[in-house]
């Protein structure tokens, strides 16, 4: 059993942010560099996440996106383990409570209808999980014993549709036998891919955590974690996306003011959003979108100590 598993129900934990803010504010250009800042700017990729770290995220998320025809843009199809050693070797350069590995959509047109289409979708997700099972091996070194040494849990996140998420855990599931989170974009009407999210909580429930990544505001979010704690026994996470505050917007909420078209403008905003999503039945918590480690830290400081509630 991963470590992270004998967490489940129990510690409320906060996720590392994404790092692509972060580093674009550097100057990387995230469209055609990622790969090879993971690769060739190692310092700087654990210094990001060096600074999640310290910020309170207990789980680091080492973002590898690694499925062959997501590579295969970047001429880098090849390279999918080097690449996964490199993010897991990032993250644990930092020394996390855990590792959560991300895999974002593979890329390729899905058929729900086609059984060819389904299989390649798959296929793809599985390649991923295979990658990153070798190349955390080769991060661990002497020390690997173990499949999936080196990470807690394979991150399927942002899938597209049912049919994806399908795709993504019955692939990672040939490859990988530890835990597997999945988390989909929910809009302010609580739908995915154009419909309520109740109609995919079944395949869903198919992974060991169910995630949801919404920039709604919080209630909306709240009452959406409520809907899935009802159906299925499953630990839930939610990523709240953020945007950065403008300067009249700072003005605003520095006098106390309600900013209902950016709700989460400024990092304090998030402690009780921490607290509510907790309430609401929530274990693991993320910020993303334009996020800094000031986000991560006020989620971190908004359940410290705190046990999930169911």
């Amino acid at each position: 059993m991963a470590d992270i598993e004998l967490r489940f129900h129990k510690d409320m934990l906060v996720l590392s942010a994404p790092l692509a803010f972060a580093l674009a504010n550097q100057g990387v250009d995230m469209e055609t560099e990622a790969e090879y800042m993971s690769l060739v700017e190692p310092e700087t990729m654990r210094d990001a996440l060096r600074l999640e770290s310290m910020a309170g995220a207990q789980c680091l998320v080492a973002e590898t996106d690694i499925c062959e025809a997501r590579l295969a843009h970047k001429r880098m199809e090849d390279r999918a383990q080097e690449l996964a050693q490199a993010a897991i070797s990032h993250a644990r350069a930092n020394a996390p409570q855990h590792v959560l590995c991300e895999v974002g959509p593979c890329g390729l047109p899905l058929d729900a209808t086609s059984a060819m289409s389904m299989k390649q979708c798959a296929a793809q997700y599985e390649g991923a999980a295979r990658a990153l099972v070798e190349g955390g091996k080769e991060a661990m070194g002497s020390l690997a014993e173990s499949e999936g040494a080196g990470f807690d849990a394979i991150f399927l996140n942002g899938l597209r549709s049912a049919a994806d998420v399908q795709c993504g855990i019955e692939g990672v599931r040939r490859a990988y036998t530890g835990p597997v989170f999945v988390s989909v974009d929910v809009n302010e009407q609580g739908e995915f891919d154009g419909k309520p999210l109740a109609e995919a909580i079944e395949v869903l429930a198919k992974a060991d955590v169910i995630g949801i990544r919404s920039a709604a505001a919080l209630e909306a979010i709240a009452e959406v974690v409520r809907e899935i704690a009802a159906a299925t026994p499953k630990p839930i996470l939610v990523q709240v996306s953020v945007r950065q505050a403008t300067a009249a917007e700072k003005r605003r909420a520095s006098l106390g003011a309600p900013i209902p078209e950016n709700p989460y403008a400024l990092p304090d905003f998030m402690a009780d959003a921490a607290v509510a999503l907790r309430a609401a039945g929530a274990q693991f918590l993320r910020a993303c979108g334009e996020a800094t480690p000031a986000y991560t830290g006020a989620l971190a400081a908004g359940v410290f100590g705190a046990d999930s509630i169911r």
